[in-house]
Order: C-alpha cells, then sequence, then structure tokens
C-alpha cells in the first residue's frame, strides 16, 4: 500500500460505493499497482477528503467503498494571479506552484509582449491537481480561460472591484516589503497580482496600470527573473505580509 495516495475527483464524495472512471481505475491498479482493500483518499474542493476502501478491481473498472470524512477542504487567501503564457514546460511548473503557494484563481493574459500564444487550460489544471494531490490541499485553484490584457484594461472595474492590484513591473523602484507592510493593516482581503511576459510589459500597459487607483507597482529586485520564478518570488512575500503566512 502507497502512504497518503490522494485522487482529486469532480464526482460527488459521501458514504457508501463509488465506482472510479477509466482514468483513476487505470492509475489505481497499473501505476500504483493497488489491490483489494487498500485505502485511498479521495477529495475535492465542495465535499472535502474522505478515506476509501478499493472493494472491487476490474479490467477498466475500479470499485470503492467511501468510509471516513477526514477534513473539509482548504480555504485560501483570496489572491488572484494574473500571468502571461511562458512555453510550456515552465508553465507546468508555474501551474504547480500557484497551487502549492495558496492562489486562489488563475487568469492567463495575451500581453503586448507576450511571445506563447497558445496555452492548454485542461493541462493547467491538470497541473494544479498534480500540485494539490501531492501537497495534501483539498482545493484547486480556478482557472479562467485566456484574455487579452488590453481588454481588461479597458474594464479594470469589472475585474478589480473592491481588490486591489500588485503590479510586478520591472521599471519600478519601490520595495514590495515595505509597500505590503503599509498596506498590511488596512484590512483589505481581496487581492489580485499582475506578472508580465518574459518581455516586460509595454509603456502604454504600464501608464494605464499606474494611474489606477487601487494599484501598486513594485520591484522584484536588481536581478531579472524568469515570470515563474518572480510568481514563486512575490507570491512568497505576499504570503509572508499580507495572506495566510503571517501570525
Amino acid at each position: 500500500m502507497k502512504k497518503n495516495l490522494r485522487l482529486y475527483v469532480k464526482e460527488k464524495i459521501e458514504k457508501g460505493p463509488l465506482i472510479l472512471n477509466k482514468k483513476h481505475s487505470h492509475y489505481l491498479k497499473n501505476v500504483m499497482r493497488l489491490k483489494l482493500n487498500d485505502k485511498v483518499s479521495l477529495f475535492n474542493e465542495v465535499d472535502g477528503e474522505w478515506l476509501a476502501t478499493i472493494v472491487s478491481i476490474k479490467k477498466n473498472e475500479c470499485s470503492i467503498l467511501v468510509e471516513d470524512f477526514i477534513k473539509n477542504s482548504d480555504i485560501f487567501y483570496d489572491v488572484w494571479l494574473l500571468f502571461a503564457p511562458v512555453k510550456q514546460a515552465r508553465l507546468d511548473y508555474l501551474a504547480q506552484k500557484t497551487c502549492e503557494m495558496g492562489v486562489k484563481e488563475l487568469f492567463p493574459i495575451f500581453t503586448e509582449y507576450t511571445q506563447a500564444k497558445k496555452i492548454n487550460i485542461d493541462r493547467i489544471r491538470s497541473n494544479l491537481i498534480e500540485a494539490a494531490e501531492q501537497c495534501n490541499f483539498n482545493n484547486i485553484p480556478s482557472v479562467n480561460e485566456v484574455n487579452n490584457f488590453n481588454y481588461i484594461l479597458d474594464n479594470w472595474d469589472k475585474f478589480f472591484k473592491e481588490r486591489n492590484v500588485i503590479f510586478c513591473d520591472e521599471k519600478s523602484n519601490l520595495n514590495p516589503m515595505e509597500v505590503f507592510s503599509s498596506n498590511k493593516k488596512k484590512k483589505i482581503d481581496k487581492w489580485a497580482i499582475i506578472i508580465g511576459p518574459e518581455g516586460g510589459f509595454s509603456d502604454n500597459e504600464r501608464n494605464i496600470i499606474n494611474k489606477k487607483n487601487n494599484s501598486m507597482s513594485i520591484s522584484l529586485g536588481p536581478r531579472i527573473m524568469r515570470s515563474d520564478t518572480a510568481v514563486v518570488a512575490i507570491l512568497a512575500i505576499f504570503q509572508m505580509i499580507i495572506g495566510d503566512w503571517k501570525s
């Protein structure tokens, strides 16, 4: 029996029998080599996490008996991430880390300098689920369909009403530790973080964002970072000072 084997399932989880889909059945039988009476944990955002026992294994079908409730779904701090797509391997990494770092909602955006013009939303979701399964989370960040960044800029209030926006700008001189520390006592509990593409933001995009009353530009230091690295860096600082790492 493999310890801590967890499966994210879309079906309703409650006490009683459940037939797993073909993909999950194949995974338990042929990849993890589980057998009758082995245990597995099932979870999703709605029903939390439950312990189940394998009661039947057939060629393409695995039946389990859901027995005991383990814990409720996790509640993430309300922080969104807007990001420009990057090459696939690094996008896989970015998706996994956003789940691990507690992002609630993801918004892929095409900016003026975005080089990657295709994005696989289903693959992003798969990476989020994999990270949650491995890291003992019971919640998966939601993923929106890709938007042109100009559309978001033109409909700023629609997206960010009552939400503060952190603009990671390579031309900013503001220290994120100081900016976050000055805002943590204002009892703002809705945030969005914008990370640009490898080529940065255009002057037009930068000027529009900086004119918004609810946006704050910050620097991520003297070194140029890849987008996936910048995501981890800013989320670590944010969660430590404002988010759910603070005491």
